[in-house]
């Protein structure tokens, strides 16, 4: 029996030239206009690698890179990743001086990676690779959208930012990219600043004891030490740095738990060579003001905060900054960002007030501290903090009241938790300079709040957010001896569905007594029988993750699961939900025992019940949702005192989705937001389905100027390209929608009309590239797979290995050339017919067709030509190649049933209008069911719409293959014709 949808050799070229100039852009907003992203181009974000039918193209280059660098995933136990799930990448246009290539993997001093890759525009966009252990935020700032600075802030190193350990230009991305400091044998240059007096050669051997380190220049006078750190090293050379993996862990939550920063043999600062940040931003010809900045609350919790505890010996406030800055927006210091000169507490015991001090010349600003925190209940709560116009002629005052910030809220129509979310807030002034801030969250808590603003009145201000809910995939209670709610937590929304996740889930319900082992030392569990229950168990002291050792020892007791006390006897180390496994940061295999953190509320609750005897605690796994709620709202020129959103069915485009497969998979969806307001989006792993599967997806609020950028793929396809969508859901009311869907053959994909409507410069989407097109005289054979169900999908391009494909004018065949590693062909600059045929795998299609030198541009948007993209500058035009989409309505499975009567609906189309069918004068289909060998011509009527249907009958399953595979011809009046083939396309079942 032959396999449908076998595999093929069709390539993805190495040329890193060619995968630039393919261009495929993950393009932006300019200053001028909105856009959007999602990190997703037109080809979506991978690994180069072979695929199905075809070799990707335009594979966004930063995996590929990171494949580049020969990044290997840890050791794991059967059935589980060592590798933590892959952070939101969050994408921001960085169009930096000094950088030419397509594109860039930086490293950085953490060991986190991040890709800038060229759009269109000839900007560069920034995206966190997977692997990454740590939330990232990031900040684009620049005198205008096509020149700016993008820096990359690990949670990690906040701590040591804060305390000025760490020079906060360690994490400038675009500089590290400009001084060659990216690739698989990138070296980070470092240098450590050491206290007390050692000579140079003491200096020299402590610093050469640094994982990947090499010493390059040691000065005994300053206590400096130059260090040329490996790439591939700097994660092992920062663990080192901070005193092995438990501060490690520590420093990554430095910014939310507060454990003391520290760095080890001495060091006392360290920043990027020739690199570091001035003591003062202001122009030497601007006299500088001082701008305090008050922030006020009064009520609530008061905690660690570790800039006030180190900085001022202050061990409790009710609020706590994170990364406070100043940006220019007008003045001598326009395009230049200014972090405080001064933290200081008001009062004490707690700090309930503090001021921010800076030192500006006359301008207009913006000030803003995303991912400052307060703590409710024991939760973190992250506010942004945000004044978005002080005008400064002067010493100048501004004050937050933080009692009267505002909590975003989300309703739905169906019962939805949060599963994860992002804040955007953008504000350009009214010169072109621009300062944008994002930050993802996949906690899975409702815990983000806004400080109320006044109207801008200078430039603009923009704040949006998108929401990913769902039905809620954990929940437990005690059941006796009296019933009470508890609030579990897996460590991540986005790793829960993958095939080889980082963390174990509970398999349904799990019913059973549960026994508190402290912090799960050999000598607690020496005291207890655990076997068949759960395990109530706090980290270790000062440690912000659960150590695999504890996990295994419960594993080891026969525990049926554990549940994470995520509380702790030092005041210094905060509680944290959820509480992440710490093979996410040492790489050691994962531990096979379910578990999930409960709040601190209710882990004092629960001790307080076993402290009076057995308690029975239920939990529940309610598998992968069946519906998403995927929300988008905006605010414009002000931050309102309500953030309350509530969504019903008439704001909503409700979609059955689809997602095929032949085998069992998991399917992740990237999204991301086009707001004609937006500089830049947030892209981020949303939607985690299995597939095959179908599933409910709302959106909404219904808008006609908002694009939805999404990209999907199978965890079968990991390290390929996602498929991409650009969809406007501009009214309400229910509709179908299929990814992946068989059979797809090659051409071009169709933008819907109403994306073009927006007036966004599509380009900028990520201009997907002409298939099959003739610019000047050379013909350039790109494709994509593209399939009926879904013609907007964009799936490539791609290119056929040179063996598959001839190309014959007036019957005299064309050697191929490859410039830039792309299969072209030269033709003569008359009229003449031409021939071009494709034979790979199960493909197999003969062109025949008239082509002419274009004498003017004349491609459809939002197509662009790759020879352009590589330097020519001919015309560029599509060629009348008659190509075919295919919409066989198979189910999730790409399968029909067999004993069964069934359609094909076939759509002849050129590149000339992708989403418009063409007349044809001729259409013949013939069906297979035994791989090609027998063939059996079926009746073709046309429908209104220019569409083709074909019914046909399957014989019993017995009596085939296993699959459908479809022969057609086609021709129009001027003498184009196609005959195509595609075997074993699609699958047959017993029904």
């Amino acid at each position: 029996m032959n396999s449908p949808r076998r595999q093929s050799a069709w390539r993805r070229p190495g040329s890193r030239a060619l995968i630039a100039a393919i261009g495929i852009s993950l393009a932006l907003p300019s200053a001028a206009s909105a856009a959007s992203t999602s990190g997703i181009s037109a080809a979506g974000i991978s690994t180069a690698t072979t695929k199905t039918a075809a070799t990707n193209t335009a594979a966004a280059l930063a995996n590929a890179n990171a494949a580049d660098a020969g990044t290997k995933p840890g050791s794991a136990a059967p059935g589980l990743a060592s590798q933590a799930p892959a952070p939101g990448p969050a994408l921001v246009p960085a169009g930096a001086s000094g950088l030419s290539q397509s594109s860039y993997t930086v490293t950085l001093p953490t060991g986190d990676k991040v890709a800038l890759t060229r759009d269109t525009s000839g900007g560069y966009q920034a995206s966190a690779l997977p692997g990454t252990t740590s939330r990232i935020t990031f900040s684009d700032l620049g005198k205008s959208a096509a020149q700016a600075d993008v820096s990359a802030y690990p949670d990690s190193a906040m701590g040591y930012v804060q305390t000025h350990l760490l020079d906060r230009q360690a994490f400038d991305v675009t500089w590290l990219a400009a001084h060659g400091d990216t690739g698989a044998n990138a070296r980070i240059p470092l240098t450590l600043h050491y206290g007390g007096t050692s000579s140079a050669a003491v200096l020299s051997a402590e610093a050469g004891k640094l994982a990947g380190a090499k010493v390059l220049h040691t000065d005994a006078g300053t206590g400096d030490v130059d260090l040329s750190v490996n790439a591939a090293d700097a994660g092992a050379f920062w663990t080192a740095l901070t005193g092995g993996t438990a501060n490690v862990a520590a420093a990554a939550a430095a910014a939310t738990a507060h454990a003391h920063p520290s760095f080890t043999g001495g060091v006392t600062g360290a920043w990027l060579t020739d690199h570091k940040a001035a003591a003062s931003a202001v122009p030497t010809d601007a006299p500088a003001s001082t701008v305090t900045w008050t922030i006020t609350k009064k009520k609530g919790e008061a905690d660690f905060c570790a800039p006030f505890a180190y900085l001022q010996g202050i061990q409790a406030a009710t609020s706590c900054p994170y990364y406070p800055t100043l940006v220019a927006l007008t003045g001598a210091a326009a395009g230049q960002d200014f972090i405080p000169t001064a933290y200081t507490c008001l009062d004490t015991n707690p700090c309930t007030t503090y001021s921010l001090t800076f030192d500006a010349p006359s301008g207009v600003y913006l000030a803003e501290d995303m991912g400052a925190q307060f703590y409710s209940h024991g939760l973190q709560q992250i506010v942004d903090e945000v004044a978005p116009q002080i005008v400064v002629s002067g010493d100048t005052a501004v004050s937050t009241d933080l009692d009267a910030a505002a909590k975003y809220s989300v309703d739905a129509p169906r019962s939805a938790v949060d599963l994860t979310h992002y804040i955007n807030t953008t504000r350009p002034g009214p010169d072109g300079v621009y300062y944008a801030i994002e930050m993802p969250d996949d906690s899975g808590q409702d815990n983000i709040w806004t400080t109320p603003t006044a109207p801008v009145t200078i430039g603009s201000f923009h704040q949006s957010t998108f929401w990913l809910r769902g039905q809620a995939p954990l929940s437990a209670a005690v059941t006796g001896p009296s019933k009470v709610t508890l609030h579990p937590y897996y460590p991540t929304y986005n790793n829960l569905n993958a095939g080889e996740p980082s963390f174990q889930r509970f398999a349904g319900t799990t019913t059973a007594q549960v026994v508190n082992v402290g912090t799960g030392t050999a000598a607690e569990f020496a005291k207890v029988d655990v076997h068949g229950r759960l395990v109530l168990m706090r980290r270790a002291s000062g440690s912000l993750w659960i150590d695999a050792k504890q996990l295994a020892a419960a594993l080891q007791a026969g525990a049926a699961g554990v549940l994470i006390d995520p509380r702790d006897d030092d005041p210094a180390t905060l509680p944290v939900v959820p509480v992440k496994p710490s093979w996410w940061w040492t790489k050691t295999a994962p531990v096979s025992i379910p578990f999930a953190t409960i709040t601190p509320d209710d882990a004092a609750a629960l001790t307080a019940l076993l402290g009076k005897g057995p308690a029975t605690v239920s939990v529940t796994d309610h598998g992968n949702s069946p519906y998403f709620y995927n929300l988008a709202f905006n605010e414009e020129r002000q931050i309102p005192t309500t953030l309350h959103f509530s969504v019903d069915d008439s704001r909503l485009a409700q979609r059955t989705t689809a997602f095929h497969s032949t085998k069992p998979a998991t399917m992740e969806e990237v999204e991301s937001i086009v707001h004609p307001d937006d500089y830049f989006q947030l892209s981020f792993p949303s939607v985690f389905a299995p597939a095959p599967s179908t599933v409910q997806q709302y959106y909404g609020p219904v808008a006609p100027d908002l694009i939805w950028m999404r990209g999907a793929r199978l965890s079968t396809d990991n390290s390929v390209p996602l498929v991409v969508a650009h969809t406007v859901f501009d009214a309400p009311g229910k509709g179908t929608e299929d990814w992946f869907a068989a059979p797809r053959s090659v051409g071009a994909p169709s933008t819907p009309a109403n994306v073009e409507q927006t007036g966004l410069p599509i380009g900028r989407l990520g201009n997907p590239t002409c298939a099959f097109c003739r610019l000047g005289d050379t013909f350039y054979p790109l494709t994509y797979l593209v399939d009926g169900a879904n013609p907007a999908l964009i799936d490539g391009p791609y290119i056929f290995p040179a063996s598959a494909t001839h190309f014959y004018q007036n019957g005299v065949e064309l050697p191929a050339q490859q410039p830039n590693g792309i299969p072209v062909y030269q033709l003569s600059d008359q009229p003449a017919t031409d021939r071009l045929t494709v034979d790979e795998s199960n493909l197999h299609s003969d062109w025949t067709f008239t082509s002419r030198r274009p004498q003017a541009d004349g491609l459809p948007q939002p197509f662009g030509c790759v020879g352009v993209l590589l330097g020519q500058s001919d015309p560029c035009g599509a060629d009348p190649l008659i190509q075919l989409r295919y919409n066989a309505f198979t189910d999730a499975s790409d399968a029909v049933t067999a004993d069964a009567r069934h359609r094909i609906e076939i759509t002849p189309y050129s590149m000339v209008d992708p989403s418009k069918p063409i007349a044809v004068t001729s259409m013949k289909v013939w069906i297979s069911v035994d791989g090609g060998g027998t063939w059996t011509e079926r009746a073709v009527s046309c429908s209104s719409t220019g569409t083709f249907d074909i019914d046909y009958r399957v014989p019993a399953l017995s009596k085939t293959d296993g699959a459908v595979s479809v022969k057609v011809q086609a021709a129009d009046a001027a003498g184009n014709s196609v005959t195509q083939t595609l075997t074993d396309t699609y699958s047959l079942t017993a029904g």
